[in-house]
């Protein structure tokens, strides 16, 4: 039974350019399946499901719900006809507890206005399609990890009694564990009957959980298909509408090359009150990349921060050919993370709104920002150079004037690399989870500028929930759990890594060195 149907889909933003986000789509999506929905960054995937759940208005087309044309005048109407998105950046409030997020703007109340928890409580775990969705409900959301908080997501449409479900990059930011978890819970909710979209870049995922899957590039459907009778070659082809180029080649760095060690850690340990680093050591050779695996929340934040001076720490780090002090701060340290990007470090943020862009400036602000050394701003200079750097990574905008913010989030990352490494030799790259949110085409692009910039003599520094980027990348790799190393690798030719053994170290609490370190 078809469920949801797009009907010759148009939506324009303008003016004064009126880009065509989507341009004539048509698809039909039957229910009780997890339908994949796929694309490069900005090919309209994000746009055509914020068409169905009411938050964009569609410029011309039909949007036909149980074959019924339907009309949102906002995300209320998509809500109260059964439907429910889970954004790629949460929407808690973090000092309240699981089940009052879960009840906000759907409050229960006896007749004194009180909060009725315990009968929210009992009506959402009857609700509840396995128990690997129970949480504390009375924890604060603050305290739950990134997996938990998408839970709580999920939870709040089970309580509203959703039957299509919408979840936008829903394991961007999750471990391999955290990924299990979540399309076992989908697959128990498509038991119960649910229809369940699911925007992603991921193919492994589309193959091994989901039923269908349809392909936008550049705002129109290249393809469909059931995923039981498809390649992975013909789902690739349909995203980027020709065959991927292998990577650059690893090549060997000389004895020289080895000799230097850019970045050296040595028994940095430090404690907050919710975070733990203890005993961390290693170094980066010039012309290697060492990659950090580990759950999110094992400690690799706080260990940026060390390297970057943002943080107090026991211990002594060297990055390069200067002592990071153990005690932090504010002035000081954004003077000399200054400093270090002028010596030759280019930073790739965690978090790209946060710490990586300057959101409501223009692109052009954007792709220079963090290597200005005078006051005055050359503006026609960095049109010109924006125009540049934004060709060679393929970001994909209306015009240099708009906001970083109207961005995708896979063409933001590929502005950032654009102005870290392009027009420069930086001598250390530290990229903190480098293709978070990020498509196909653009993954194996940032994947070679990476190697490009190791096979040149650069030491990469490489922190990634994604094991398979890592297992990509990296000479040298190490596992970090609860604050501490875990585990220490060595590439073994052709063989690369050992999943197993790299899957066990995520988890584990004790350090322990395998066989192949370097």
């Amino acid at each position: 039974m078809t469920v949801v149907e797009f009907r010759d889909i148009v939506k324009s933003f303008g003016p004064p350019t009126h880009y065509r986000a989507l341009d004539g789509v048509s698809a039909k999506f039957e229910s009780g399946k997890i339908h994949a929905i796929l694309g490069e960054n900005g090919a309209g995937k994000t746009s055509l499901m914020k068409v169905l759940f009411g938050l964009d208005i569609p410029t011309a087309g039909e949007v036909r719900l149980r074959d019924q044309t339907v009309q949102w005048r906002s995300p209320a109407d998509a809500i109260r006809a059964g439907l429910g998105m889970v954004h790629q950046h949460f929407s808690l409030v973090e000092s309240i507890s699981v089940i009052d997020n879960i009840m906000l703007g759907f409050e229960k109340t006896d007749v004194f206005g009180r909060l009725k928890r315990s009968d929210a409580i009992r009506d959402l775990e009857a609700a509840l399609p396995t128990k690997d969705l129970r949480l504390g409900w009375h924890r604060p959301v603050h305290t739950l990890a990134v997996g938990e908080k998408q839970r709580v997501e999920i939870l709040k449409l089970i309580a509203r009694n959703v039957e299509i479900l919408v979840l936008d990059e829903p394991t961007a930011v999750l471990s391999p564990l955290e990924i299990e978890s979540l399309f076992s819970v989908l697959k128990g909710l498509r038991a119960q009957g649910k229809t369940i979209f699911v925007i992603t870049h991921k193919l492994a995922e589309v193959f091994n959980h989901c039923d269908t899957w349809t392909v936008l590039r550049a705002g129109k459907k290249t393809g469909e298909g059931q995923v039981a009778s498809s390649s992975i070659q013909e789902v690739v082809r349909a995203m980027v509408g020709v065959e991927i180029p292998p990577l650059s080649e690893r090549k060997g760095t000389s004895e020289r090359q080895r000799e230097e060690n850019i970045l050296k850690v040595r028994d940095i340990s430090m404690r907050t009150d919710s975070a733990i680093l203890s005993g961390i050591s290693f170094g980066v050779n010039a012309g290697e990349i060492l990659g950090i695996a580990g759950v999110d929340g094992s400690g690799q934040a706080e260990l940026v921060d060390c390297l970057l001076g943002l943080s107090s720490f026991e211990g002594a780090i060297d990055i390069l050919g200067e002592s990071i002090p153990g005690v932090y701060h504010e002035r000081s340290a954004a003077k000399r993370l200054f400093d270090l990007r002028m010596k030759g470090l280019a930073l790739i943020s965690e978090d790209r709104h946060e710490q990586g862009l300057w959101m409501e400036e223009d692109l052009a602000i954007n792709t220079g920002i963090g290597f200005q050394n005078s006051s005055w701003i050359d503006r026609s200079e960095w049109v010109k150079d924006a125009k540049s750097r934004t060709s060679v990574y393929d970001v994909r905008y209306a015009s240099l004037d708009m906001p970083v913010s109207r961005l995708s989030g896979g063409n933001q990352q590929k502005l950032i690399f654009s102005r870290e490494l392009l027009g420069r030799k930086p001598k250390l790259i530290i990229a903190h989870q480098p293709t978070r949110g990020v498509d196909l085409a653009a993954v194996r692009l940032i994947h070679d500028r990476i190697l490009q910039a190791r096979n040149d003599g650069a030491s990469v520094l490489v922190i990634s929930s994604e094991l398979d980027e890592l297992f990509t990348l990296s000479d040298v790799l190490i596992v970090m759990s609860a604050g501490k190393i875990t585990g220490r690798f060595g590439r073994s030719g052709a063989v690369g890594f050992d999943r197993t053994a790299v899957g066990s170290a995520m988890t584990s609490g004790s350090s322990t060195i395998r066989r192949g370190e370097s």
